[in-house]
């Protein structure tokens, strides 16, 4: 773990095959999916996600029942990898669905912790934290976004624009995706173009940090594997594409999201519940038989 980033360090699951005709166990051992060693306990391991230089690695731990999230982190030092972590500001509230800006040791994760002068738990916020080299200062909620509605599992392009889900009232289902962009006038808040947004939820997004797709998570959608689902969603101008579910290598009958893809644009990391906890595994994208547009796979530009 010590000799090299656990970024793109795939364990290989062995299984074993018996007779002429191959096992179960064999066929399993064909998928391209690999679990995160670096990340995985006991408890329920969800959201992974790293900062541009590969110093920092931060992923969400949960109790039982899904509830009492928590943040956690290890960097990267001359000696190697830190264990893993709370984040000195979370572990109090529920925080979760934490994701670095592209090139900024900044994060951006969804907390049900009180809002600047208030004292108790309320609906979810969109925070930012910043390590400043050395320390993680103290989270600030990401006013832009902020609702009545539970706002949660954001994502940042290079560009500034904010993905993210929210269940406020106007959408199409029990939560959709919007979008904060940037202007000369500041943020302005819509839905995400395009046919992402449906009746069922959508709950969860990462956006390539050069908007070529989004990866994003849709619940109980007939056309899918069932629970959450990751679906891809290539650019169209200034609008998204229809939405191609990644299938059976990633997708189960259970929940998957958490989706987080490296800076080279290989490797995909995402959250499964399919073992009976939520784990994080990777897989490489150009082995899920995705058709995109020319260039979608190359390494991110800044």
């Amino acid at each position: 773990m010590h000799s090299r980033s656990p970024l793109f360090f795939l364990l290989l699951l062995l299984f074993a095959g018996t007779g002429c005709a191959p096992s179960e166990e064999a066929q399993e051992a064909e998928s391209p999916v690999r679990a995160v060693p670096e990340v995985m306990s006991d408890a329920g391991e969800a959201w992974f996600s790293g900062n541009a230089d590969g110093t920092l690695i931060v992923f969400g731990r949960h109790g039982e029942g899904w509830s009492g999230h928590t943040l956690y982190g290890m960097q990267r030092s001359e000696e190697g990898w830190s264990e893993a972590a709370i984040l000195p500001f979370s572990g109090t509230w529920n925080d979760r669905g934490a994701r670095f800006y592209p090139v900024l040791d900044v994060l951006i994760f969804s907390s049900d912790r009180p809002l600047p002068g208030e004292t108790e738990a309320g609906d979810f916020n969109l925070w930012l934290a910043t390590h400043d080299g050395e320390k993680w200062l103290d989270p600030e909620p990401f006013v832009v976004t902020v609702s009545d509605a539970n706002d949660f599992h954001a994502s940042v392009s290079s560009e500034g624009t904010i993905h993210f889900a929210s269940d406020r009232e106007g959408g199409q289902g029990r939560s959709d995706l919007y979008r904060a962009v940037l202007g000369s006038m500041g943020y302005a808040v819509e839905p995400v173009p395009g046919p992402v947004n449906t009746a069922y939820s959508e709950s969860d997004v990462w956006v390539d940090p050069n908007g070529r797709y989004l990866i994003f998570s849709r619940t109980d959608d007939p056309d899918g594997m069932g629970g959450d689902d990751l679906w891809i969603s290539f650019r169209e101008g200034e609008s998204w594409g229809e939405p191609v579910n990644l299938g059976e290598e990633v997708n189960s009958t259970e929940y998957e999201y958490g989706a987080w893809v490296t800076r080279d644009g290989k490797t995909l990391y995402f959250t499964t519940h399919r073992n009976g906890n939520a784990d994080i595994m990777s897989v490489p994208l150009g082995e899920l038989g995705i058709e995109g547009p020319a260039g979608w796979l190359d390494p991110v530009l800044n």
